[in-house]
């Protein structure tokens, strides 16, 4: 009966921890560990299994995230989470407040909170949960946690708005990216790309990546075409939903090295994001390898 319970609430917990810690590799072994803790339960008056283990999944979190703050801090580079696909043991969740809250542009925002205001904020924004629940999982008073949550807000609201969900041209606005990119077109690419296109790279110091965000339509455009020509030759690219957002799944022969993702505004890409440090692309791999 434990094993059905926690199955059962698993996307839940899977939801919370991804979205705190950003890793799917660590969400995962953080999800084992509250396993072990449940099944330590037997016999105890729980009331509510899944507020238990949604609580013990937070707190977890909220330590975890302390103690991979300076790690985080010292990241070389841009840092961007791992890629979630929709082929992942894991799949992103369908609806649509729950998927937008998945995305690469969300998950950056993400970034500026504390680990107590980011909890606080998922919580209650994303999973719904009302104040006095939230507080209690938190471990704050009710009055304190809105204040928590109206500060999270007002750092958020720092930040660039994140783009739209993308429309139905999305899938042929990303081929033409990659028509454009592969043979040279810097003018086509130029009436793909927004005004304000953002290029984010993230190799992680383990392998060759742009050290800081490549900002505006000229620049991102120049850079693409730049990196283009010096791609593995034979690169395959395999259509993929990444973070809920359209992308590719970049092969040198058999051999995954980069997960690329598009977010869309309109007729136009916004934001482009290449995570190419193997670390990150280590859970997709093993997926590849053992579907």
């Amino acid at each position: 009966m434990m094993i059905e319970t926690f199955t059962e609430h698993r996307r839940t917990l899977f939801g919370i921890a991804y979205r705190m810690l950003g890793s799917v590799s660590d969400a995962e072994d953080l999800l084992q560990e509250v396993w072990l803790r449940w099944q330590r339960q037997t016999g105890s008056a729980i009331q509510s299994p899944k507020a238990w283990l949604v609580s013990t999944t937070t707190r977890l979190c909220i330590d975890q995230f302390r103690s991979a703050r300076r790690t985080r801090e010292e990241y070389y580079g841009v840092w961007l989470p791992e890629p979630l696909t929709a082929s992942a043991t894991a799949t992103p969740d369908s609806a649509a407040g729950l998927s937008d809250s998945l995305t690469m542009a969300f998950m950056l925002m993400l970034e500026s909170l504390g680990p107590v205001e980011r909890a606080a904020f998922l919580l209650h924004e994303v999973f719904d949960y009302d104040y006095a629940t939230t507080a209690e999982i938190i471990g704050k008073s009710e009055a304190n946690c809105r204040q928590i949550i109206c500060r999270a807000h007002g750092h958020l609201q720092a930040q660039a708005k994140a783009p739209p969900p993308p429309g139905e041209q999305a899938e042929q606005l990303v081929e033409e990216f990659l028509a454009a990119a592969e043979t040279g077109q810097i003018t086509g690419l130029l009436a793909l790309l927004a005004e304000d296109a953002v290029v984010y790279s993230d190799g992680g110091g383990r392998v060759k990546a742009a050290g800081r965000p490549i900002i505006s339509a000229d620049h991102a455009s120049r850079f693409i075409i730049g990196i283009w020509p010096r791609l593995p030759a034979g690169t395959k690219w395999q259509p993929a939903s990444i973070n809920d957002r359209p992308g590719y799944l970049m092969h040198a022969g058999d051999e995954l090295y980069c997960a690329l993702s598009f977010d869309l505004a309109g007729d136009r890409i916004r934001n482009l994001y290449f995570v190419l440090n193997p670390d990150k692309l280590r859970h997709l791999r093993d997926r590849i390898s053992n579907p």
